[in-house]
């Protein structure tokens, strides 16, 4: 078995990772489990390095899991108070900063290569799109009529019938696209809109 490796509080703290001296001072001074002898009076600390690193890195994992408990325990709290519609992205419930701002780096670099390749559109462009469309189309349907007039003898009644469905068929169009803004309006102020 081999023989451990004991460093002194000095050596310890300049292992990159590791706590300042006075971190670990207080460290051990607070924890008897700590692998180390304190140092005294003339006499250097003892701390065994494997096993202070391994007490370091135990001591990391429990912090980041007692933190995910506690986003945990809030989340489902909210969700008792609030409802089911109040839950957060619980994709990144109790994640912790860093992770936080990989995943947000991740996700800008994602966008900046899609942007690139031309993957992307501007929301703005397909709203503009849009509306040339239906302008164009209103247009058309506007004088529709009069160039069917042109082209078909119809009496006035069978104009007017006809005028009052190309009528009808405006409203029901009108109608289904403001239920479109409303279901985008509604997923806006519940947090699922999602962007173009």
């Amino acid at each position: 078995m081999a023989e451990a490796l004991i460093a002194s509080l000095g050596e310890f703290a300049a292992i990159p990772g590791v706590p300042s001296e006075p971190t670990l001072r207080r460290l051990i001074k607070d924890n008897p489990d700590f692998p180390a002898l304190p140092g005294t009076n003339g006499q250097a600390y003892e701390i065994d390095v494997a096993a202070g690193i391994a007490w370091l890195k135990a001591r990391e994992a429990k912090r980041v899991q007692t933190e995910r408990d506690h986003a945990e325990r809030v989340r489902q709290l909210g969700l008792e108070l609030l409802g089911e519609g109040a839950a957060a992205d619980v994709s990144q419930v109790g994640l912790s900063a860093e992770e936080r701002r990989k995943l947000l780096e991740e996700e800008f670099y994602a966008i900046k290569v899609a942007e690139k390749r031309g993957e992307l559109i501007r929301k703005a462009d397909i709203e503009a799109a849009i509306s040339d469309v239906l302008v164009a189309d209103a247009q058309r349907r506007a004088s529709f009529m009069t160039r069917l007039a042109k082209r078909v003898n119809l009496s006035r009644e069978q104009l007017a019938a006809a005028e009052e469905l190309i009528d009808y068929d405006r409203r029901q169009f009108a109608a289904a696209l403001k239920g479109l803004t409303e279901n985008d309006d509604a997923d806006a102020a519940g947090g699922g809109a999602a962007a173009v």
